[in-house]
């Protein structure tokens, strides 16, 4: 009857380590995707930043060629009204 215990204790013990193992590479795992997805990240906030760069940039040049209307005239000038 010792033995039989003493094999469960040595099984548990051998499956904890297993377990034990087993959530070691997960936790390693897991790390190395978070460091991926945290740079890919970042890189894509600096696209999003270099973007609103480039429209600010074409927006001026846009104001520059052709000054927007603004929406009141454009609103009297859809109506037909003429300012006196």
């Amino acid at each position: 009857m010792t033995n039989k215990v003493e094999i469960e204790k040595t099984i548990g013990l051998s499956e904890l380590q297993k377990e034990k193992l087993k959530l070691e590479t997960d936790r390693a795992t897991l790390g190395e995707r978070l460091q991926a997805l945290t740079a890919e990240r970042e890189k894509t906030q600096q696209q999003l930043m270099m973007i609103a760069g480039a429209l600010q940039a074409l927006e001026h040049l846009v104001d520059i060629a052709d000054p927007e209307v603004s929406l009141e005239e454009e609103v009297e000038a859809d109506l037909g009204i003429t300012k006196e």
